[in-house]
């Protein structure tokens, strides 16, 4: 993968740590390309730690009431635009990291019967089940749910409250789950956020 060093208009203040949110809880996509971030700014000798969010309308309030310094957003975000068009914001940089790979999962040694299957998943990869499940618009019995996150799609079929969750490697690992299809990796944009100074 190309590496580059990330160029932000952010004024980063001297002897502070900078806290960085995104979407959680762990194993997210976000996550992955906020320790990317991290990673950046750590080679700049600047002091980070981070935050995550159960959504990102939780995560745009902590940086509007300051608890985080920067936001991180996957442009396929719905409602990106509410960050963009926030008067208090300003960008502080753009750049392209792909998430991880991508599938459909279910537990571990768990029997999958499709009919009456419940199938929960973030919205942002939802278009990706007619991959994942070619035979998919022929399961009227399939039930689809919506999730806060990929990672809290693995989460709820560990916990036995869905059959299979539209997730990505990362989760899959940390929640004990097997992937039944892939799709891959998914080229992604970012943008990150700052609040204004006066």
């Amino acid at each position: 993968m190309l590496k580059f060093s990330i160029e932000f208009n952010y004024p980063i203040p001297d002897c502070k740590t900078l806290i960085l949110g995104t979407l959680g809880p762990k194993g997210t996509s976000s996550e992955e390309a906020l320790n990317y971030v991290i990673t950046q700014l750590q080679a700049e000798e600047i002091d980070v730690s981070y935050l995550l969010f159960d959504t990102f309308t939780a995560l745009r309030e902590a940086l509007l009431q300051e608890q985080v310094d920067l936001a991180l957003v996957p442009h396929a975000y719905d409602k990106i635009n509410e960050f963009y068009m926030e008067p208090d914001f300003d960008l502080g940089f753009i750049f392209m990291y792909p998430t991880p790979v991508y599938g459909l999962a279910k537990k571990k040694n768990a029997q999958l019967d499709l009919r009456g299957c419940k199938i929960v998943t973030h919205p942002a990869p939802l278009p990706l089940l007619s991959k994942l499940l070619p035979n998919y618009k022929d399961q009227k019995t399939i039930k689809v749910e919506l999730a806060n996150s990929t990672s809290a799609a693995a989460i709820q079929v560990k916990q036995g409250l869905a059959d299979l969750a539209i997730t990505n490697e990362k989760a899959v690992k940390g929640h004990d789950l097997e992937f039944i299809s892939i799709y891959g990796k998914i080229p992604m944009s970012w943008s990150v956020f700052y609040k204004k100074y006066e």
